[in-house]
């Protein structure tokens, strides 16, 4: 039976969720998968599948070696900046970790969700990534697209979950340059589907909902942050915090949901009058699959969450406020439509072809 390794970076839960179709793709095609990642995203990924009737019997789980970025309090780079020799230092275990792993596995394919160092030079390896464009300073711009490049000209073809459609992409400029001589635009990818929607229309409105995201320490000040707003409003909220085994908390009207399956999630979105949510890109994939709207509010520090809540705003209408005004409980009204593209189908489409090659 041929077998791929499917390896996820492990910088909060987005990346496992939206290569979760990948996978259930893989499993459906008759492959055999070894999923690899670290902490939250791992466990995480094992748990949906079981949760979504997969057949673990061809599913196989490792620990591979990842870095995950350290955020400062006050959202400046600099932090970031200092880690940048460990990142390196973090792909060259990786690319370590996964020829160990080929060999040992007897691994045909490799497909890498934004993993540099994941792929073998004897093994068709497929890099995807929505970054084909650093959002760093115009000083270290050509340095940058210099080693995003060099990396990725490492993987056999690139893949981007975005459309070329000028006006629907939802990425801009992130993804407006070329890294690879092969890259394919395969669409929106999203662990939701419209199709097993369970909301009763008699079920109480209005309800405001929040979804946490990303690393620490702006995941807590998120949390406490869309508490205090719910709380103050009178109605009834439900804070989505993505933890494994993290249970739930209730306090007064206020519920926070630490650990909650995908479809209770994708029903809460639906039957949401206000969503708060992170402009990180797998959240925004989620936001055109369930066709809502919501408050975008970047991760202070990440540049691409910076620019893409920008350019959600201007081209979807959609509104966004900073950190420090959730903390102040200063909300916009909720406003904007995300583009009409259907997810998944055109991604599943292109893997099934690169698996039976």
């Amino acid at each position: 039976m041929s077998r791929i390794l499917i390896a996820v970076l492990n910088w909060g839960l987005g990346h496992a969720t939206r290569t979760l179709p990948i996978i259930e793709g893989a499993l459906d095609l008759g492959w055999s998968v070894d999923v690899a990642s670290a902490g939250d995203s791992l466990v995480w990924l094992e748990r949906r599948l079981i949760e979504r009737g997969n057949d673990m019997n061809r599913v196989a789980f490792f620990e591979k070696p990842g870095r995950i970025i350290e955020y400062s309090e006050n959202g400046t780079m600099l932090k970031i900046v200092v880690q940048t020799p460990g990142l390196i230092t973090s792909i060259i275990e990786e690319k370590k970790w996964t020829a160990k792993h080929v060999k040992e596995r007897g691994i045909t394919k490799i497909f890498s969700d934004n993993c540099y160092g994941s792929f073998h030079p004897d093994v068709e390896s497929i890099l995807m990534t929505h970054v084909l464009r650093l959002p760093v300073s115009k000083i270290l711009r050509p340095f940058a697209q210099s080693s995003l490049r060099y990396m990725a000209g490492r993987f056999n073809e690139v893949w981007v979950p975005d459309v070329k459609s000028v006006s629907k992409s939802i990425s801009g400029g992130l993804t407006s340059k070329s890294i690879h001589r092969k890259t394919k635009y395969v669409g929106v990818l999203s662990r939701f589907d419209l199709n097993t929607s369970e909301v009763n229309d008699t079920e109480a409105l209005p309800l405001l909902v929040g979804i946490v995201s990303g690393p620490e320490p702006h995941r807590s000040f998120m949390e406490k942050g869309l508490r205090e707003w719910m709380s103050n409003s009178g109605k009834s909220g439900v804070i989505i915090a993505g933890k494994p085994d993290g249970g739930k908390r209730i306090d007064g009207k206020v519920t926070t949901l630490y650990d909650t399956s995908d479809i209770e999630i994708q029903n809460f979105i639906l039957r949401a009058d206000t969503l708060i949510c992170r402009s990180g890109y797998s959240t925004l994939l989620d936001l055109v699959a369930l066709r809502s709207r919501a408050i975008l509010i970047p991760t202070p520090g990440q540049a691409e969450q910076e620019e893409l809540a920008i350019l959600w705003k201007n081209k979807f209408g959609f509104s966004t406020c900073s950190q420090a005004d959730l903390e102040l409980i200063n909300i916009p009204e909720i406003s904007g439509k995300p583009p009409d593209l259907v997810p998944n189908r055109n991604a599943l489409n292109e893997l099934a072809a690169w698996l039976k090659n």
